[in-house]
């Protein structure tokens, strides 16, 4: 039986977060062209402005990157290129920049290196994100001492980033924390929902049961209740009944309709039939089964005397099926396989 957690699709943050949705790609989007808004409005800033061209190409393709939809955690390879992004993007806008005056938002590639680090710590790669983000931190500490702006100055630009790291970190925890949850009731709902099934079917087995008994038995107790005296005839059909009353309980799966006909005409030529089922399904094989049925069929119609004892075995075994014939003295055994073919 194939297990809940087996049935049930996990749900993670990246889930969560519905990536591959078109509102997911509108702020993708989005994130692209305010990177290139920024670069080409502070070009007039910078004294290597195409360092900072091939920095935005850089980080608009981490975009793409992050955004694409994985289950979690993100996958080790595109972290890696994540991580080479951030450090290659910081440390070419930062050969970019002025050694002086104001930057403004020249220093665009921060904002843009901490959304996908935002991305990355959401995604189950928390540890290898905030290396990242210290890379940044660092790269832009030592701009600062080359550029003679000193490294708290570089470390202090990037104090809003590190504290957008924290928010990440904490929001991505509340997140699984709510993945988790989901995963927990959807195994709940699906639990249930096999149980419900489950008594459904015993249920219906029940009337089915019922059903049959009803149509075999009841015209049977009928006569037993309006009539004070019965002929040979009479038991006779009282035995045959009870026996095929006794064969649905004891050789359920054996119970196909050609089997079914096969030991109702023994039990008319006077042989004692018994049918076990020790194996409680049917075979996996429907023709395996409807080639067992042939065959015991087969079986039976040459039985003319004695006993006939028919079982299904547990799984597991070379042999399926023994059909062992006895009649005076003389015994005979015939071996099935699972596929129906005769056991040498």
């Amino acid at each position: 039986m194939t297990s809940t957690r087996d049935r049930a699709t996990p749900t993670d943050v990246s889930r969560l977060l519905a990536l591959h949705t078109d509102g997911a790609h509108l702020i993708m989007g989005l994130v692209i062209v305010s990177n290139a808004v920024f670069t080409f409005a502070t070009a007039g800033l910078l004294d290597h402005a195409w360092a900072s061209y091939v920095a935005m190409v850089l980080a608009c393709a981490g975009v793409v990157i992050v955004g694409r939809p994985f289950p979690d955690p993100f996958p080790m390879r595109l972290t890696l290129a994540v991580l080479a992004i951030i450090a290659v993007s910081t440390t070419l806008v930062c050969y970019a920049l002025p050694d002086t005056g104001a930057l403004g938002r020249a220093t665009w590639h921060l904002g843009a290196n901490t959304w996908l680090i935002w991305f990355l710590i959401l995604r189950r790669r928390v540890l290898l994100a905030w290396v990242g983000g210290f890379a940044m931190v660092a790269i832009m500490a030592a701009y600062g001492v080359i550029s003679g702006r000193g490294a708290l100055w570089g470390v202090a630009l990037t104090q809003s980033q590190v504290a957008l790291m924290v928010v990440a970190t904490l929001f991505g925890a509340s997140l699984r924390r709510t993945a988790n949850r989901i995963n927990e009731l959807t195994e709940r709902s699906v639990s249930a929902s096999v149980v419900a099934a489950s008594a459904d079917a015993a249920q219906e087995i029940r009337v089915q049961r019922a059903a049959e008994l009803a149509s075999t038995a009841v015209p049977l107790l009928d006569r037993i209740a309006t009539h004070g005296s019965f002929t040979a005839e009479d038991r006779a059909a009282f035995a045959r009944v009870e026996a095929q009353l006794r064969d649905g309980v004891r050789g359920r799966g054996l119970m196909m309709p050609i089997v079914v006909a096969a030991v109702a005409r023994a039990r008319e030529r006077g042989v004692e039939v018994t049918l076990l089922d020790d194996r409680g399904t049917d075979l996996p094989s429907v023709a395996a089964m409807a080639e067992i049925g042939v065959r015991v069929a087969a079986a039976l119609d040459g039985a003319t005397a004695g006993a006939v004892t028919i079982r299904l075995l547990p799984p597991g075994r070379d042999t399926a099926v023994t059909v062992v014939t006895r009649k005076g003295e003389a015994t005979t055994r015939l071996a099935l396989t699972g596929e129906g073919a005769v056991a040498s």
